[in-house]
């Protein structure tokens, strides 16, 4: 069979630019540190590649929740420290106004005391967090929770619901307590920790000593505070162990990517080279076989 010298050129010119084109691919997989430049050059490593993407990115969502969380709980903390300060202010007020030896004067000055402890309180209940949004106000977190109705009386506009927010692929926590439970509904109180308050400061407004259940009503609510507390503490634990634990996981999780997709520099350098020289090969070889023509010899 005779091959035409204008076979010999067009087979000798793909050659060539098959040689340029693999040349090409191992200087871009050099240039960006890649082993997978589209998905045909390994279709099961890029599937992988793919799915550990994909981890990466919901294991960072949980990082970012996790972060949010963790500024809200302690925000929450703090306020719950605050309010249980007031209330220990009220409690020593409470003890120091059933003194018989002060005179009605010495008690409304208490009382005076006491009523701006409640505002104090109120104000804390009402604690928003640097979004604006309202600690203890539930899912209606645009809306202050708690109302001083002005007759001795108080309200709470929220609602029960309670945030929570993944942090683990298979793990949430609550990110909040609703004021309801935090401030209204105390075990053992007939009325909530603001009425406490307003009773102690009405009583000693009237010059007159407290009752001894006062004693026995703040303790509930200080105590009442303290449990809410160990369980935001409990949270705040659960998020810093979680967050361990993810980043194990993002740090096995690039290890095994960068084994999928990154390049090995030593084997793509050696190969770059062994393809620089087979170009170079192809391109003497095509220069000779375009000078190729029976006419030469006649």
């Amino acid at each position: 069979m005779r091959i035409a010298t204008y076979q010999m050129q067009q087979a000798a010119t793909a050659a060539l630019l098959d040689q340029q084109a693999r040349l090409a691919r191992n200087q871009l997989q050099l240039s960006t540190g890649k082993r997978l430049l589209s998905p045909a050059d390994d279709p099961a490593g890029a599937v992988q590649a793919l799915d550990l993407k994909g981890a990466i990115a919901a294991t960072q969502q949980y990082q970012r929740n996790i972060a949010r969380a963790r500024s809200r709980l302690e925000l929450e903390e703090t306020a719950l420290s605050e309010a249980t300060d007031l209330l220990q202010r009220a409690r020593e007020l409470a003890v120091q106004g059933g003194n018989a030896a002060l005179s009605a004067e010495d008690r409304r000055s208490m009382g005076a005391e006491v009523r701006q402890l409640l505002r104090g309180l109120l104000e804390t209940a009402n604690t928003r967090d640097p979004q604006g949004e309202y600690l203890f106000a539930g899912y209606r977190s645009l809306q202050a929770p708690f109302k001083d109705n002005g007759n001795g009386t108080f309200s709470y506009l929220g609602d029960t619901g309670v945030r929570e927010v993944q942090i683990g692929p298979t793990r949430r926590v609550a990110v909040g307590d609703e004021g309801r439970g935090v401030f209204m509904e105390v075990p053992g109180l007939s009325g909530d920790a603001f009425a406490v308050l307003q009773g102690l400061a009405a009583r000693l407004e009237a010059g007159l000593p407290p009752p001894s259940q006062t004693l026995d009503d703040l303790d509930r609510v200080i105590d009442h505070l303290a449990t809410i507390r160990g369980r935001v503490g409990a949270r705040l634990n659960a998020l810093d162990a979680q967050d361990g634990v993810n980043e194990d996981a993002l740090l096995q999780y690039r290890r095994v990517l960068s084994r999928v997709e990154d390049l090995d520099y030593a084997a793509a350098i050696s190969e770059f080279q062994l393809r620089l020289t087979a170009l170079e090969a192809a391109q003497r070889s095509f220069t000779r076989i375009q000078g190729l023509s029976l006419f030469q010899y006649l």
